[in-house]
């Protein structure tokens, strides 16, 4: 994830490498016993993306109350407002409301696939970045996302349509 000013957007997966991963981890659902999850590749089996409180938030070392480990913005700290209030606060709001960010589930995440959201829920919440040794703003991180989100579109949109990947047949299958 490329979060940090100096963060190096070139090891980011390529959409090769993100769709090798994606038939991988089905190839190991159907030859071992134990259902894998794929963090980048299974937002179908939790409905989006799972931050934001919905199955999960961060909390940071300073008690800010972040949507996500790779996402350093917040506008409470459990500190002063307890957990439930976190939940209702604007920035938890901005992503309860915005679910899913995308109704491709292979483009769940607010950063990484769809980064206008994040942009967009930062600034209409006020929320603050928590990093404290150098700090980003929302658009610097979005700009590095934008495009990720657009070279990983063409093949998430042929994966979620229900082409596993063939060569060129032409068939979309």
């Amino acid at each position: 994830m490329p979060v940090g000013n100096d963060a190096a957007v070139e090891l980011l997966p390529t959409p090769k490498q993100r769709e090798k991963m994606y038939h991988k981890i089905r190839e190991y659902r159907s030859t071992k016993p134990i259902f894998s999850m794929d963090f980048q590749n299974d937002a179908e089996y939790v409905g989006g993306c799972i931050a934001g409180g919905r199955n999960y938030l961060h909390i940071n070392a300073k008690g800010d109350v972040e949507p996500c480990v790779f996402i350093h913005y917040s506008n409470c700290n459990i500190h002063e407002t307890t957990l439930l209030d976190a939940y209702k606060s604007p920035l938890f709001m901005a992503y309860h409301d915005g679910q899913p960010f995308n109704k491709n589930m292979l483009r769940p995440c607010p950063m990484l696939e769809n980064p206008e959201k994040l942009r967009a829920m930062v600034k209409s919440t006020g929320a603050v970045n928590t990093d404290y040794q150098s700090p980003e703003s929302a658009d610097h991180l979005c700009d590095k996302t934008v495009p990720y989100a657009e070279n990983w579109k063409e093949t998430a949109d042929r994966l979620w349509n229900g082409c596993g990947g063939c060569t060129g047949c032409g068939t979309g299958e």
